[in-house]
């Protein structure tokens, strides 16, 4: 039975045991056995190593957890770091982490807490402007944890981390060249437009036969095990894996209003009597005058503390907004409590009867209970209610306004996508998960069903395979008629003027940049990594059709098509912007931002050369793919 009540609470068991593991003298000796494989048959192996052991979800849960913790604190001391200053929370980050303190382990690099009080002193003093952390800071901060962890876990948690960078840190400064660095400023700042005459591959399915009976069974059985890729050129007739959500939600926005409009004044009074240091008078941009310029004379003072006039509107709304946030959470609570997780619970104990049945070699399994409609509880509760179809991981991440939603109960969450959190084959059927998303909106999902992908008969999808292999077959002609195109334009030796050429539209592309570094959502002043720039009116152009793109040289015309292929393009230059070298290093120029972005690509390279040495040497196959970076792939404890 205690095995049982084990694998039922298996994910809040493990994250609260992974807290507890974070020092020595906290955890006993039966903790690793329980989450030995030996000890929990719902504990999956993730990876086998070469020396024999193994790495389970367990020990991918604890490093989560520790991770989690140690994030969470450093990037609420020093906002400059990001959410995520150790790194993410995947499988593959997971296991590089517990690879890394292995090697850690082995050379014997310090640990503990006073190394992680050590580490935050440093990191507080040289990087940000009020200085070191002190106790009193300390404790804010560990406030936020709810008394979850100790501070000596808190730190404990943050030395691992640390240990895990040095290892990483090991594979040495990377050389960058002048030459590096005005290679990245060109890819941001040299701009190329260009017309794109489009010719449509669909155009030219008419031109193409029907397919025999016989290339139609040949085609589908080609593909049949290949899951759909909407990017990608070849087709894919595996039905993949599928999920249904049901969803609870309540507009925090609607109720912070309604809740704002029935503030008295004297509850705001009160509220600003108590909170008044949190609205200090600004300096008018006289930063170098004390406040206390005229201690001596009072009357000439000006007041220290905005008035209650002027605060009135910003205080009312925080004030609404905090209620509005209790009021939902003890609402879900309340569901989750009384209604969800009882459901969820007896669907547990189904499941583990089931497995118990079948161990001892029954052949009538006990029956799963059937989950009532959650849209009653809507209804009686004054929630919005709604019950997705059945979805694709593609699907999900689209679907309604819950796609935007992040796992956690404020607006701006560090939590996972819903799509993410639904598609991970450790959120089991029922439970319940409340996210949150930007617009104020909370909501309390569950999944419903799982399905593992399939291979489907030919009947089902025949449409679909006769349309992929004419597809297929008119690429060719759309691809000579493109290349004859281009012939034209060549003779034009000019840019189309009109907004077809030969009756196939053209597209103006104004002068952009190979990449752009976005502005963190988190931290303006925070370094991004460049991404490639969009191109306006081209879905997936793919490596092939960039690099002719942004190669286009005067009187040249390039002819390719986009990534999967429903497009041919001849594209010939408008105009080039060029970066100048001279620019990159004048006195107002961005040397030290591209040096900076150069140096960090740099160690990117060196990091992921090193890491891939250290999952070598410590045995992970070649080609291996954790499950939530294979989403088809659904881990057992879902199925039924």
């Amino acid at each position: 039975m205690a095995l049982e009540v084990f694998r039922r609470n298996q994910r809040t068991l493990l994250a609260v045991l992974a807290i507890l593991a974070m020092t020595s003298f906290v955890v006993s000796d039966s903790v690793p056995r329980l989450l030995s494989s030996s000890y929990n048959a719902g504990d999956q192996p993730v990876v086998k190593l070469r020396d024999g052991k193994t790495i389970y979800q367990s020990d991918i849960q604890e490093m989560a957890n520790e991770r989690a913790i140690a994030n969470q604190f450093v990037s609420r001391l020093v906002p400059f770091y990001g959410q995520s200053p150790f790194g993410g929370l995947k499988t593959r980050d997971m296991v590089d982490a517990i690879i890394l303190k292995r090697e850690a382990d082995r050379l014997g690099l310090p640990s503990g807490p006073e190394m992680g009080k050590d580490y935050l002193k440093a990191i507080t003093r040289d990087g940000r402007p009020m200085g070191p952390m002190t106790g009193a800071e300390f404790e804010a901060r560990m406030s936020e944890f709810q008394n979850r962890v100790s501070g000596e876990q808190v730190l404990s948690a943050i030395a691992e981390q640390v240990r895990m960078m040095r290892v990483l840190h090991l594979a040495g400064e990377s050389m960058v060249t002048p030459y590096d660095v005005f290679r990245a400023y060109r890819e941001e700042n040299e701009k190329v437009a260009a017309k794109l005459v489009e010719v449509p591959v669909s155009k030219f399915l008419g031109q193409v036969g029907e397919p025999s009976a016989d290339a139609v069974k040949t085609y589908f059985d080609q593909y049949k095990d290949v899951l759909p890729d909407p990017t990608s050129p070849t087709p894919g007739f595996k039905i993949p894996r599928q999920i249904q959500v049901e969803i609870l939600s309540k507009d925090g926005n609607a109720l912070r209003r309604e809740i704002q409009d029935k503030l008295t004044d004297d509850e705001l009074r009160a509220a600003y009597e108590n909170r008044k240091n949190e609205f200090p008078m600004p300096h008018q941009g006289r930063d170098d005058l004390p406040d206390d310029l005229f201690a001596d004379a009072p009357e000439l003072t000006p007041p220290a503390i905005r008035s209650f006039a002027e605060v009135r509107s910003i205080l009312a709304a925080s004030i609404a907004e905090k209620k509005a946030q209790e009021q939902i959470d003890a609402l879900f609570d309340r569901l989750k409590r009384d209604d969800l997780d009882k459901f969820y619970d007896a669907y547990q104990d189904a499941l583990d009867a089931r497995e118990e049945a079948k161990k001892e070699g029954e052949k009538k399994l006990p029956a799963l209970p059937e989950a009532a409609s959650l849209a009653s509880l809507a209804k009686r509760e004054g929630l919005s209610y709604e019950i997705s179809p059945m979805l694709s991981l593609e699907d999900a991440e689209k679907f309604s306004s819950i796609s935007n939603a992040q796992v956690g109960i404020s607006k701006i969450s560090d939590g996972r996508k819903f799509a993410e959190e639904f598609f991970d084959s450790r959120t089991p059927l029922f439970e319940s998960v409340t996210l949150s998303d930007f617009l104020g909106t909370r909501y309390l999902a569950r999944k419903v069903k799982d399905v593992d992908p399939r291979v489907p008969t030919l009947d089902e999808v025949r449409p679909q395979v006769v349309l992929a292999w004419k597809t297929e077959h008119a690429r060719p002609l759309a691809k000579k008629a493109a290349e004859t195109i281009a012939a034209e334009l060549k003779k034009l030796a000019k840019p189309p003027a009109d907004s077809t050429f030969q009756g196939y539209p053209v597209i103006s592309v104004p002068p952009i940049a190979r990449k752009f570094s976005p502005i963190s959502l988190n931290n303006a002043f925070q370094p991004t990594e460049p991404i490639e720039t969009p191109i306006e009116k081209v879905a997936d152009p793919g490596a092939t059709f960039r690099s002719a793109y942004f190669d286009l040289k005067p009187g040249e015309v390039a002819v390719a098509p986009n990534h999967p292929e429903t497009s041919y393009y001849a594209m010939i230059l408008d105009r080039r912007e060029p970066a100048s070298f001279a620019a990159l290093y004048a006195p107002a120029g961005d040397e030290y931002r591209f040096t900076f972005a150069a140096k960090r690509k740099a160690e990117r390279e060196s990091v992921e050369h090193w890491l891939s040495t250290l999952r070598d040497q410590a045995g992970v196959p070649a080609g291996w793919t954790p499950t939530d970076e294979a989403p088809e792939k659904k881990g057992q404890e879902n199925q039924g």
